[in-house]
């Protein structure tokens, strides 16, 4: 997470996740050069270093035995997907889903949409070892959308309708109108893909109104850090989230630059 200031209009009324004041908070450079120079931290923490300086409010204590390499996917993917599912769709049991991109976010909500019960969830990726890999983790089905329209398929699996909630964890256009699309009438589209900061999305204006379909963001889920980080530890402890089976690798740090390629790759 980032830092927090705790005391803006946002976080005052438990939605640190929107801070005034975070983006200053976490840009503020934290370590010097031997030389001097000051350097910045990518949001306040940093990453691929042995030891990091941190503001006290981006730190939440947990007492687990959990090991770190689970304990490091909650700090963003897991918590992203869990606020997405329980707090933006606000997923019911029985309900449909569909997860445009099967990655480590993906992941996270096809697993917490079948702790909040969901029947059919539908995994989407164009790669087949991410399309098993949400197969394992709890989807019920799985589209690859290079050799079939995402959309058709969708429909074809609920009834002709479209799901009752699609997650787009992409921020892509392109995916972005297939979420909407999938999704069915009263359903609910949310966007938990950051996009480039000059995508733009066209969508039908009669259509927002005329299939009350809400498009939402899902900024870090809506989730608060120090409320639910513990109890996502608590899901992990108990088995109810399975944090092992998302941990594929561990890379030292000195083979980051193939980590990273091997990402890029698929």
């Amino acid at each position: 997470m980032g830092a927090v200031c705790g005391t803006c209009w946002y976080c005052v009324r438990d939605m640190t996740h929107l801070c005034d004041n975070s983006m200053a908070m976490t840009s503020a450079p934290r370590v010097k050069r031997t030389h001097g120079t000051e350097v910045p931290a990518f949001v306040g923490l940093g990453t691929f270093a042995e030891a990091m300086t941190v503001h006290d409010a981006s730190v939440v204590p947990v007492t687990t035995d959990l090991p770190d390499e689970q304990l490091a996917l909650i700090g963003c993917a897991i918590t992203n997907g869990l606020g997405a599912v329980f707090n933006t769709a606000q997923v019911k049991p029985a309900s449909s889903i569909v997860v445009i991109g099967s990655g480590g976010v993906g992941q996270a909500v096809i697993q917490d949409a079948r702790i909040a019960g969901a029947a059919r969830i539908i995994a989407v990726d164009p790669l087949e070892n991410k399309r098993s890999a949400a197969l394992g983790s709890g989807a019920t089905d799985a589209i690859d959308p290079t050799s079939a329209d995402l959309v058709d398929e969708v429909r074809r699996l609920t009834g002709g309708r479209g799901a009752h909630h699609t997650f787009e964890v992409v921020g892509n256009p392109t995916t972005i109108t297939q979420a909407w699309d999938a999704a069915r009438r009263g359903g609910t589209v949310a966007l938990v893909g950051m996009s480039a900061a000059d995508a733009m999305i066209t969508m039908p204006a009669l259509s927002l109104a005329s299939d009350d379909k809400p498009l939402c963001g899902s900024l870090y889920g809506g989730t608060q850090a120090r409320r639910d980080i513990p109890l996502i530890v608590e899901l992990a402890e108990t088995g109810r989230l399975d944090l092992a089976s998302m941990v594929t690798r561990r890379v030292p740090l000195h083979e980051v630059n193939d980590a990273i390629r091997a990402l890029e790759a698929g």
